[in-house]
């Protein structure tokens, strides 16, 4: 299998939300989610881990990583919106999903 090479505005992103990930888990940590509910901050947490493995299917050039990606971002949404903690800035997903999505020809 020949893998091709990582654009570098995909290698920016992936490495960007990677980043506001980690930071994202470590803000749950800080009692910041408690009004929303006993079980989002884990179940928001348990949603980011696994946009990890999704983000590192994407960085190996997999198209599974774009599919799980867009399915996580879906459920993270449609977690906020569930349980009242749903902000507008959470809408910025959906800018590198729309990215992944038009650098699918690139993907193996």
């Amino acid at each position: 299998m020949t893998t091709k090479q990582r654009p570098a505005v995909m290698t920016v992103t992936i490495s960007i939300l990677f980043a506001l990930g980690l930071f994202n888990v470590i803000y749950a940590f800080t009692g910041a989610y408690a009004p929303f509910g006993i079980y989002y901050p884990a179940v928001n947490v348990f949603l980011i881990i696994l946009m990890f493995a999704a983000l590192a299917g994407l960085w190996s050039m997999e198209k599974w990583g774009l599919w799980l990606f867009l399915v996580f971002v879906v459920l993270k949404l449609i977690l906020d919106v569930w349980t009242g903690a749903f902000q507008f800035a959470e809408l910025a997903l959906l800018i590198p999903a729309a990215l992944f999505l038009f650098k699918k020809k690139d993907l193996v």
